[in-house]
């Protein structure tokens, strides 16, 4: 029985020194803050330095507090805010958050449900600020040079993230819109602005369409008048090759036998005035009948003789 009672009392003293050994060890993830704390206090930080991962040592009688210290990102509710010319709206928004200083965090929040809903709070004050500086023209605009969303949400980053580091111990990493809701109410005049906006983009591509038009028909048409100039140019100069040729031609055609080319000329002009429907006349000593009645040699032509009559 004694010696029964003194094992229970050996499994005892070593439950209890595991229990010890146990309340004495912290583990530091590398994707977690642990904070050390005393009755309230924070004595030790751990996750700060990449080499902090791993086991460390505390009291038995303090206590840890772990933080996740990787990007958090959460949805405020969509809230109604109003417009610098008064017009409704529903925005909803996310903000891309992270615990910066974990000692400045379990002091503000200790939560992140808590430090999600301080946010919160904030966020929709400096969506309000921003949006109540902006008509609604400019927050509908489809025309990236006068879009003014992506401004808005780095003005209102910037405004939250002072706050946040300084009393939340939280970074502001980014802060997006990702849904407008107009109102019914509103939402003609959206759509009418939208129109107009579209219809002048129209209009103004439709007006360079035009000008680029015009100045590629006039471009074409230089470049026409350039080459018909240059065709009619080297078509006169061809001509006058091609006539200075025959021209040539025919004075050596004509030195050679004169009275041949006299010849041809006289049946050239037989050819342009004599056809099956013209009738000439002209006088026996006229020029134009001299091949007709002198001949080829320039002698007169008698009629040819009768064939006399043969006698039995």
């Amino acid at each position: 029985m004694k010696h029964v009672r003194g094992w229970m009392i050996v499994l005892a003293l070593l439950g209890a020194a595991a229990l010890l050994a146990w309340r004495c060890v912290v583990t530091v993830d590398e994707t977690d803050y642990v904070l050390v704390t005393q009755f309230g206090r924070i004595v030790a930080v751990y996750g700060d330095a990449s080499d902090e991962t791993g086991l460390h040592l505390k009291w038995p009688w303090e206590s840890t507090l772990i933080l996740d210290r990787r990007l958090q990102v959460f949805d405020p509710p969509a809230r109604e805010m109003i417009t610098g010319d008064k017009h409704n709206l529903e925005v909803a928004s996310y903000v891309v958050w992270r615990v910066n200083d974990p000692a400045q965090f379990a002091r503000g929040s200790v939560t992140k449900d808590a430090a999600e809903a301080r946010l919160s709070e904030r966020v929709a004050a400096a969506l309000s600020n921003a949006i109540g500086r902006r008509t609604l023209t400019a927050l509908a605009s489809t025309d990236p040079k006068a879009w003014a969303l992506d401004a808005l949400a780095e003005e209102v980053r910037d405004d939250v993230a002072r706050s946040a580091a300084a009393e939340l111990g939280v970074a502001v990493v980014d802060v997006r819109l990702r849904r407008f809701n107009h109102p019914v109410e509103v939402r003609p005049a959206i759509f009418d602005l939208i129109r107009s906006e579209r219809k002048q983009v129209a209009a103004t591509l439709r007006a360079e369409g035009e000008a680029q038009y015009q100045t590629i028909v006039s471009q074409a048409d230089r470049q026409r008048d350039a080459l018909l100039a240059q065709a009619d140019a080297e078509a006169e100069r061809i001509r006058g090759q091609a006539d200075a040729e025959a021209t040539r031609l025919s004075n050596e055609a004509h030195a050679r036998d004169p009275k041949f080319y006299e010849f041809v000329r006289t049946l050239d002009s037989y050819r342009a005035l004599l056809d099956e429907k013209s009738t000439v006349v002209l006088s026996s000593t006229s020029p134009l009948l001299k091949l007709l009645t002198q001949g080829p040699g320039g002698e007169l032509m008698s009629p040819a003789p009768v064939p006399a009559e043969r006698k039995p």
